[in-house]
């Protein structure tokens, strides 16, 4: 009898270890030992971090780094973090790249993007704009850095802000740049946000198939070509679709909202502006988002190059995973 029960145990216990090998999941975290060691996770461990999270749920629902319980370092832990998630950007072209969070900080929150430029020269933007309950922006500080390939010419770096005022109807600006530094007080409007960052504005609303938004986009360039430095935005999510990604553990896909928007401008004094745009033209970019808890998988963000020469185009951010 005693023979008959170990032998049972044996095989009982055999066929739980080759369930577990078959899946692969020893800790069932939703990522299989493989998965676990590319990640650099605890194939022992369900929650790695000890967050309160799981390795899965972190990695592919959160896009947060289930390695660090605090993914986006501003001190509170990503399980009580309505936006923990650190993302990286790369433009199709290759020229820029973008690293995303939203700090969360006294019941504030700010968006942080930390920016590469390289064509040659190198330009590096790290950027805090300081939002408002509405998620709309109140402030902006920032450092520009010139890296010149030109070992003749000095590198350069310095710092800019926007000051809005307490009746938000003006807003004291400063612009460094390698050539010049343009420092002015320009009007206001709200809602407001930076041609980069208008996305966010969406991040404090319920998103939902054919919801609208209309805003304002700033765009501080424009300033010292005495041309208006506002767009108006009107965005809509006009579609529901899966959208793929490329990540650490392949190819995944995402159900996502499609949101287009639609920035218009008065008519450029400029008549290379006007050349390629139009007289009264109007840009449309795209955010992808996923439906389950608005993760931003790419965005299309237009721009323009004044100095030291005029050029215009989109640049075509995917998520890097």
């Amino acid at each position: 009898m005693k023979k008959l029960i170990t032998m049972l145990f044996i095989f009982v216990f055999g066929l739980t270890m080759t369930a577990v090998s078959q899946s692969g999941d020893m800790d069932n975290d939703g990522l299989n030992d493989e998965q676990e060691a590319l990640l650099g996770t605890d194939t022992t461990k369900p929650d790695t971090d000890g967050d309160g999270l799981s390795d899965g749920i972190e990695y592919l629902e959160l896009f947060t780094d289930p390695t660090q319980a605090d993914s986006d370092n501003d001190g509170i832990n990503d399980a009580q973090d309505p936006f923990p998630s650190w993302l990286d950007y790369v433009d199709l072209n290759g020229v820029t790249s973008q690293r995303d969070r939203i700090i969360n900080e006294n019941n504030t929150h700010t968006v942080n993007q930390l920016v590469e430029v390289a064509v040659g020269n190198v330009i590096t933007i790290d950027w805090f704009s300081r939002l408002s309950p509405q998620f709309d922006l109140a402030q902006a500080d920032f450092t520009i850095s010139f890296d010149f390939i030109d070992p003749m010419r000095q590198d350069f770096s310095d710092d800019g802000f926007y000051r809005v005022a307490d009746d938000a109807q003006t807003a004291n600006v400063r612009i460094p740049g390698s050539t010049e530094l343009v420092e002015e007080i320009t009007e206001w409007r709200v809602p407001t946000m930076t041609i980069s960052d208008w996305p966010y504005h969406l991040f404090s609303k319920t998103i939902e198939l054919g919801q609208t938004w209309d805003f304002n986009v700033f765009y501080h360039e424009f300033l010292p070509q005495d041309e208006d430095p506002y767009f108006t935005g009107h965005a809509e999510v006009v579609r529901i679709e899966n959208f793929p990604i490329e990540t650490q553990l392949g190819r995944r896909e995402y159900e996502v909202f499609v949101i287009e928007a639609t920035l218009s401008h008065v008519t450029f004094n400029d008549p290379f502006f006007k050349a390629f745009l139009g007289e009264d033209p109007v840009l449309r970019t795209l955010v992808h988002l996923t439906t389950d808890n608005l993760r931003m998988l790419r965005f299309t963000t237009p721009f323009f190059r004044i100095t030291p020469s005029k050029q215009v185009g989109f640049s075509d951010f995917i998520v890097n995973h």
